[in-house]
């Protein structure tokens, strides 16, 4: 067997082999009796034929095309051992020739590579916004909600109401220049039995959303458009944006609130060990708040060092894993939608995509993704990042504290493999995004040793070819 190896811009390979023609002649043997076994030919019983009739009957094509079939994955898994090449997936015969000498000739798509920059010299400043009194009032304001009390309104919607409501909204009009978001028709919120509160000083959806809704029964419908403010640190892809809401009122109550005072700080903190009063509620809600909002920007730091990482690296990766990566965003949308009563062929129809458009939508995000978590696991390899099973028993400790007295029965289900697992991969990634934040801060050990790479995305037992029934006819 020779093997010439070709790697091709698109990160695919192009293995070229050629192999002894007595090796095909045997194939062709075993084909012939393969065939012979499903076709009738005249005077002979099936599998009975000899070699030379059931040629004539059925042509020499077709017998190596047979051939081919039955040879074609032994002969790719043997070329891929000997040409050294790394898969990420299923190759493909791309076509067979008979002269001069018997030649598959494969393509293979690679595992992606990642070639990082000088990742460890990145500096970048960091700063925690400081705790507002007006986040702490909003803090404590949610608290009163909580302990408020509620009962049902048989009168129209007013504002102080909390509603129950069905919201279905889509964009109108397409994207200006320097808008996001989707298309005209496209959806932007679909929520069922929402509860909003109407408190003027706190618009819950858009400013107008409250006055849009004032007056309306219960079970009644409204349609109504709103624009929204061109602040995207607030509304993100709702920016300068115009919407159209229908909404379903579905409950209207009134809401009494409790008195912000001393005696409904103790309240609410009786269990305790010492109840507080409204002064150190509020000091311990604007710590909690401060806590809050450090790790916020510590996560959104690491965004922008991981950003400032995959601009100075070198990524290569083939075109089946953003395939790959656009199937598994496509199947996260329709397990999305189907917790909103909706399946992925319905928001089709609303917006009038095929799937191969929702593809192309996706297909920019796709490689950004592909870009940047290829470029965290290359990271946490160079890193010589690990999570030890003390830290996996750890956060399952954590988890089950969330259940109480019912932790132990929960255990069984936090402990299977494929849970244990996913905590592995988030506790990697979590600490793979705090060592490069201690990077750009100037904080950041020395490298550890590099730990093994993750499994490859697909192994060699996954990348048999898929050879149709209609393989390459024999060229010349």
């Amino acid at each position: 067997m020779n093997i010439q190896t070709e790697r091709l811009d698109n990160h695919i390979a192009r293995l070229t082999v050629e192999i002894d023609a007595e090796r095909l002649e045997k194939a062709k043997q075993t084909a012939a009796r393969k065939l012979s076994g499903r076709v009738n030919i005249p005077g002979f019983r099936k599998g009975k034929a000899p070699y030379r009739i059931l040629v004539n009957y059925v042509g020499e094509a077709a017998v190596i095309e047979e051939a081919v079939e039955v040879l074609g994955n032994d002969i790719y898994k043997e070329a891929l051992e000997g040409s050294k090449v790394d898969p990420y997936g299923p190759g493909s015969l791309e076509d067979f020739k008979l002269i001069p000498n018997p030649t598959f000739i494969f393509t293979v798509p690679l595992q992606p590579e990642v070639h990082l920059g000088a990742y460890r010299d990145i500096r970048m400043e960091f700063s925690v916004p400081p705790v507002e009194d007006a986040a702490v009032d909003s803090a404590l304001k949610a608290l009163q909600n909580e302990h408020a009390v509620v009962e049902e309104s048989a009168r129209p919607v007013e504002v102080g109401n909390r509603v129950t409501v069905d919201i279905h909204s889509h964009f109108v009009g397409d994207p200006a220049e320097g808008q996001e978001g989707g298309k005209d028709g496209e959806e932007v919120l679909h929520q069922h039995d929402a509860q909003i509160n109407l408190d003027p000083s706190d618009e819950p959806i858009a400013p107008g959303f409250i006055e849009a809704l004032l007056g309306t029964n219960k079970d009644e419908e409204k349609e109504f458009q709103l624009t929204f403010p061109d602040d995207k640190q607030k509304y993100e892809e709702m920016a300068g944006r115009k919407v159209e809401f229908h909404v379903t009122v579905k409950k209207i109550e009134n809401v009494t609130l409790p008195a912000l005072n001393d005696d409904f700080a103790a309240r609410i903190t009786a269990n305790e060990e010492k109840p507080l009063t409204l002064l150190e509620l509020r000091m311990r809600t604007r710590e909690e708040l401060g806590q809050m909002a450090e790790s916020r920007a510590k996560s959104a730091y690491a965004q922008r060092v991981l950003d400032k990482i995959v601009e100075g690296a070198t990524v290569a990766f083939p075109e089946a894993m953003v395939e790959d990566q656009i199937e598994d965003m496509l199947e996260g949308l329709d397990r999305n939608l189907r917790q909103q009563g909706v399946t992925l062929k319905d928001y089709m129809q609303i917006t009038k995509k095929t799937r191969q458009d929702l593809g192309k939508d996706y297909r920019e995000t796709a490689i950004n993704m592909l870009r940047r978590s290829l470029v965290l696991r290359q990271v946490l390899h160079e890193e010589g990042l690990e999570v030890t099973d003390t830290q996996i028993n750890a956060e399952v400790e954590r988890m089950l504290s969330a259940f109480g007295e019912q932790r132990e029965m929960y255990r069984q289900f936090l402990t299977r493999p494929e849970m244990l697992s996913g905590m592995r991969n988030d506790l990697l990634q979590q600490q793979t995004l705090e060592r490069i934040g201690a990077i750009a801060r100037g904080e950041a050990p020395e490298k550890g040793a590099p730990v093994p790479a993750d499994e490859p995305v697909a192994s060699l037992e996954d990348s048999a070819p898929v050879v149709s029934e209609n393989a390459p006819a024999a060229s010349e």
